[in-house]
């Protein structure tokens, strides 16, 4: 008897600590699922659909923010260049060089370090692939060179070493550091990429604070953590789950949640901001996020509405649109008049005289415009339903439809396949920067052919003086809105839902939406 409890004592201390382990097993599994972020997102994409040069829409942006990190990266506060991959970056102010300093021990989720070398390859296959739509990089860094593969040579590209990356220019351009910062530009593992084709092959290592576990053809994608990104912190989000929305046979992001089945309503969701404001005041258990007025809902002219309607043409219609929308924008919470294209309170703002030309032009257009032979694409403006019958009544004839493509983006079989304008609400933000410039420009938001578009980059990007490079986008903006390239039709925030106790730090300056802002606890 004796023994028998002795041996039972001896095997308490073991009982206990195996018990322990499991009580604690199941706790930290439940916080792990506590701390998994479900996304409503407006694509139906698998993980390998997204490509950094290749960007056209918004998802596609937000999706790789969050798997890839940039060499530098704005501040979500105050919109100012901050340590990306390099964590530090600077002039020499003798020889015009650019140092950019890659951060020691970042590395990826199978322990891959990322150096100088991988930043090297990513910005020569940039170059290599030419399809970027942030920034004109060749013109600044090797603009005398056609690089090929990524073995040609560029002089403005060198690795000093390990963690030393140097940019040459020719000349000091301080615009450079916000180039740098668009998704474009991310550092991308080069183990991850077929060195033949350079094609991403391997989604799971990569730059960010996140990576693809597992994608499916439809768009669901997982994503993880990576604990050894410098973004990371245990009240981020473990997890992050993207669930398709609004899109195809997908429920719609509202849905999704009052279901309980997201938790997140992302910044560039399909719906218009009233639905999102809508559904914060309906239920109890959400927080709503607003960034500035910096979205801009206009009526904007393709190649094909440039060259088959007159000036006066163009502007009758977007008065006729104006007219016809007004009654939904301005009716519904998030929604203000707006006049201009870019933001009042911002650079490449109109002047008052400027102001005052466009108002006296558009008054004094009297040009009968049918409906009949107009099409109008709806560009991620929301439902159908919400403009169509409106326009349908002002404009008799007119074949309004819904559109994923950006017409300057897209190669069409002839003219006649293009619409001759789309409803867009795109985002060029208050203050200059230069990537989201250059792509509403390539996007041909301001007009102009391709080769137009080249040109005017290219010498934009050609000028030292920011107050020169200003008085030459306010002079496009102005160009744009007195020949009826771009007619207003009023402007937002971004707006974006999440569920609580998640918190959301996302910046009120961008319509960025980055995962690892999130936060809980």
């Amino acid at each position: 008897m004796f023994l028998k409890n002795k041996n039972l004592y001896l095997l308490l201390p073991a009982v206990l600590l195996i018990g322990g382990y499991i009580i604690i097993s199941q706790i930290l599994l439940k916080d792990k699922t506590d701390m998994k972020l479900r996304v409503a997102f407006p694509y139906d994409k698998p993980a390998s659909h997204y490509e950094p040069t290749r960007i056209h829409l918004g998802p596609e942006y937000i999706f790789l923010e969050n798997i890839y990190s940039p060499l530098v990266e704005l501040s979500n506060a105050n919109g100012q260049p901050i340590g990306g991959v390099a964590e530090k970056f600077q002039w020499d102010e003798n020889t015009n060089e650019y140092f950019l300093h890659i951060r020691k021990g970042l590395k990826t989720i199978d322990g891959y370090e990322i150096t100088a070398f991988d930043a090297e390859f990513s910005l020569k296959r940039l170059l290599v692939n030419s399809s970027n739509t942030h920034g004109n990089f060749k013109d600044i860094i090797c603009p005398d060179s056609k690089l090929e593969t990524i073995e040609s040579p560029c002089d403005g590209i060198e690795v000093k070493d390990k963690y030393t990356l140097v940019l040459r220019p020719g000349e000091k351009k301080p615009f450079l550091t916000h180039i740098l910062t668009a998704i474009d530009f991310a550092v991308i593992p080069k183990t991850s990429v077929d060195p033949k084709t350079l094609k991403i092959v391997d989604y799971r290592n990569t730059s960010g604070p996140y990576y693809v576990d597992s994608s499916s053809n439809d768009g669901k994608i997982l994503l993880k953590v990576n604990p050894n990104h410098y973004h990371y912190s245990d009240e981020l989000p473990q997890e992050v789950e993207f669930i398709p929305s609004g899109i195809g046979d997908h429920k719609s992001s509202i849905d999704l949640y009052k279901e309980g089945e997201v938790d997140h309503i992302t910044t560039i969701d399909k719906l218009n901001p009233e639905k999102v404001i809508g559904l914060s005041k309906e239920v109890d258990d959400a927080s709503l996020h607003t960034t500035m007025d910096i979205r801009t809902f206009a009526v904007f002219f393709t190649e094909r509405g440039m060259k088959e309607f007159s000036q006066d043409e163009r502007l009758a219609y977007g008065k006729k649109i104006k007219e016809a929308l007004s009654s939904y924008f301005l009716s519904r919470p998030g929604y203000q008049d707006r006049k201009q294209f870019l933001p009042p309170f911002g650079d490449g703002q109109l002047s008052d005289e400027q102001k005052e030309a466009i108002e006296k032009k558009i008054k004094n257009t009297s040009f009968d415009v049918k409906g009949g032979n107009f099409r109008l694409a709806l560009l991620r403006v929301g439902s159908i339903d919400n403009y169509q019958k409106l326009l349908e009544q002002s404009l008799p004839g007119i074949e309004v439809f819904e559109s994923n493509k950006i017409p300057a983006l897209t190669n069409y079989g002839s003219l006649e396949e293009m619409p001759h304008a789309f409803i867009g609400g795109p985002d060029i933000t208050f203050n200059e920067d230069i990537s989201l410039i250059t792509y509403s420009v390539n996007a041909g938001v301001f007009g102009m052919t391709k080769t137009e578009r080249q040109r005017w980059i290219a010498k934009y990007m050609s000028i030292i003086d920011k107050s020169v490079r200003l008085d030459m986008l306010q002079e496009l903006h102005f160009k744009s809105l007195m020949e009826g390239v771009i007619f207003p039709l009023a402007s937002s925030p971004y707006i974006a839902l999440l569920r609580k106790p998640w918190k959301s730090n996302l910046p009120q300056i961008f319509a960025n939406n980055p995962i690892w802002t999130i936060t809980k606890n």
